[in-house]
């Protein structure tokens, strides 16, 4: 049993496709021969299995229970596990700052019984929880710098590279930083030789790589970028994984905003269904928890109608996902939704119902902290309203006035 609960950990990483095997062998082991420590591995990894396959409900029973029983026995050589992979269930059903605190508990056990991989893997999943719970960019590089310099130390080389691209987005959307930690002999905002050749065999790193490029692309509305990295997403994603971690679910939400986004350049209807996908299953997401998934799937919803037409639904969406995103905190997606809000009633004509959208997506970014994004759509303010923006103030640029907006020495609330 011993064996098998560390080959599904060495399999989770490596050889996605085979994990389930060690998986259920180990779950069948426990039945016929009885539970020990182990049990509740083997319980969290099927728990998690279950959830991969879209039985959400049922594997965060199988985590919760896995959970329960270890803590039960004492079972502390085995919790690390247990709490590193059921948090990433429990993201889909448990608000996202509360597993953050689980996977700060996993790492806390794994260092009390010396799991260096487990404690490492606490750690990538409580950096994940922060960035995409929106929370201060500069705190989350802090965090993440230390982290990579553990993990560097360590050795610990596949959830090392699979963490990169992450840090990278990060970096991107702060802008230019001197402080970047090196990884490895080379700076961590440098993608190396090494790392585009394990892509070959990891599949994890390949949809982590290629979805933060996506996502990047898209944040700075690099069209051209983005659509070639589109084009080859169905592909990756058909890619056999067993595992759920809480990412996905964020690699969900952009994939179908970016589908829609194509499919209003290109008129293309296979890129309406793919976001109309995206659409289901987020609103599935948000049936099982309204905090974590609800402004997500609102949002999704006005890009649809968007592309349909139906633009008093989608201006009702985007409002609605504006208020949920700000109740809930998500202050990064509270950003994106006023700005796609923005970009939507521009289309319509309505260009001085949308400033008010940029200039609130703009404050938003800042209190994000993501400088480099901010910086973006303030050109973008420049070059299509002819107004300068500084903090909260809003000014006419001489260089470029328009007549339609009154917006001397105006002063945004």
């Amino acid at each position: 049993m011993k064996f098998l609960s560390i080959a599904q950990l060495c399999l989770f990483h490596t050889n996605p496709k085979s994990q389930p095997k060690a998986t259920l062998q180990l779950v069948q082991y426990s039945l016929q021969h009885g539970v020990s420590d182990l049990t509740w591995v083997g319980f969290v990894f099927y728990g998690s299995y279950l959830a991969c396959l879209g039985e959400i409900p049922a594997g965060y029973r199988y985590v919760k229970i896995a959970i329960k029983l270890a803590e039960n026995r004492d079972a502390r050589d085995c919790m690390g596990d247990v709490l590193a992979v059921g948090g990433q269930v429990m993201g889909y059903v448990e608000p996202l700052p509360s597993i953050n605190d689980v996977m700060i508990r996993g790492h806390e056990y794994s260092l009390m019984t010396g799991n260096i991989s487990s404690a490492n893997m606490s750690l990538a999943g409580s950096m994940v929880c922060e960035y995409w719970s929106g929370k201060q960019l500069s705190v989350v590089k802090s965090t993440m710098d230390d982290t990579l310099r553990r993990m560097s130390a360590q050795c610990v080389v596949p959830l090392l590279m699979q963490f990169l691209p992450l840090y990278r987005s990060a970096l991107a959307m702060i802008g230019k930083v001197d402080d970047v930690p090196m990884v490895f002999g080379s700076r961590a905002d440098v993608e190396t030789e090494e790392e585009r050749k394990m892509t070959e065999t990891n599949l994890h790193l390949l949809k982590s790589v290629h979805f933060n490029k996506m996502y990047v692309g898209f944040m700075f509305r690099r069209y051209d970028e983005v659509k070639p990295l589109a084009d080859a997403h169905d592909a990756i994603a058909a890619l056999p994984f067993s595992a759920i971690l809480i990412s996905h679910c964020f690699h969900m939400f952009y994939w179908g905003l970016i589908s829609f986004w194509i499919a209003r350049k290109t008129g293309d209807v296979i890129w309406y269904d793919r976001g109309k996908e995206a659409v289901q299953k987020m609103r599935s997401y948000a049936n099982f928890l309204s905090w974590n998934f609800s402004n997500k799937s609102l949002l999704l919803q006005a890009e649809q109608y968007f592309y349909l037409k139906e633009f008093e639904s989608a201006k009702r969406c985007y409002d609605d996902a504006i208020s949920f995103a700000k109740d809930y905190r998500f202050v990064h997606e509270e950003a994106l939704a006023c700005e796609l809000a923005g970009y939507f009633l521009v289309e319509r004509g309505e260009r001085n119902s949308s400033l008010p959208y940029f200039l609130r997506a703009q404050r938003k970014y800042r209190e994000w902290g993501a400088s480099a994004k901010e910086e973006s759509l303030n050109t973008y303010i420049q070059e299509w309203f002819g107004v300068v923006t500084e903090g909260e103030a809003v000014w006419e640029n001489p260089r470029r006035a328009t007549t339609d907006l009154d917006l001397r020495k105006r002063r945004v609330s």
